[in-house]
């Protein structure tokens, strides 16, 4: 028979993933990153001291964008399993091992944060500052790698899956070795992590692509799924 995915769920999806951009983004780029000196542990402590409640807000949409990373993996699992459940389970789960990582990352911020903030007189916190977020951006591309996969296997269910959106399949496809690329590069050559930058803006569009798909009334239109 024919399955018609539940309106609810796919728009509760997509405002999931519209959240997810937004404070991924947003905590990252607008409120993290300006306070960030590389390799200069003094010029970093004294932004963060100066930026303390920008700081703290990006670690706080850091925790929103887990949680609802969270719960996206289980509604976009719930809408697509009906095309391709083997597929999709894994989807989901490699998916939720992203956000494993990236939840137990949250723990780097919160003692650079510490380190900065207790009182008393403790030599070389502010190197050590540094250190805690330095791993903390290697704890994210390598939690990447592991949704890079996930978007690999999203990719090939709106590929394969009658009335999916194809062009937003291609995008995924085209994403995933990206941010599987940045992960690598992250282990294997740290210094050139700067060079795949750029490519990151494909991600950003496949994304945000698939976000106001399922926010839209295409997401909802009854379609016959394939068995695989």
């Amino acid at each position: 028979m024919p399955t018609r995915p539940h309106a609810l769920q796919a728009r509760s999806a997509g405002l999931l993933y519209l959240v997810i951009i937004a404070a991924g983004l947003g905590a990252e780029l607008a409120l993290r990153g300006p306070l960030l000196a590389p390799g200069d542990a003094l010029a970093t402590a004294e932004n963060i001291r100066a930026g303390l409640g920008a700081f703290r807000l990006s670690l706080l949409l850091d925790l929103v964008m887990i949680l609802c990373d969270v719960a996206l993996a289980c509604l976009l699992y719930l809408l697509l399993a009906p095309f391709s459940p083997v597929i999709a389970v894994l989807m989901a789960a490699f998916r939720m091992v992203q956000a494993a990582i990236l939840g137990a990352n949250l723990f780097n911020q919160t003692m650079a944060l510490n380190l900065l903030t207790l009182p008393g007189d403790l030599p070389g916190r502010e190197a050590l500052a540094l250190a805690h977020l330095e791993l903390q951006a290697q704890g994210y591309d390598l939690g990447l790698a592991f949704f890079g996969l996930s978007c690999a296997l999203l990719a090939l269910i709106l590929l394969r899956g009658p009335g999916l959106p194809r062009i937003i399949g291609w995008l995924m496809a085209g994403a995933a070795p990206v941010y599987v690329a940045g992960a690598v590069l992250r282990i294997m050559a740290p210094d050139m992590t700067g060079l795949i930058e750029p490519a990151y803006l494909l991600p950003v569009v496949a994304e945000l692509a698939f976000c106001l798909w399922l926010l839209s009334a295409r997401a909802t239109r009854g379609v016959a799924p394939r068995s695989s």
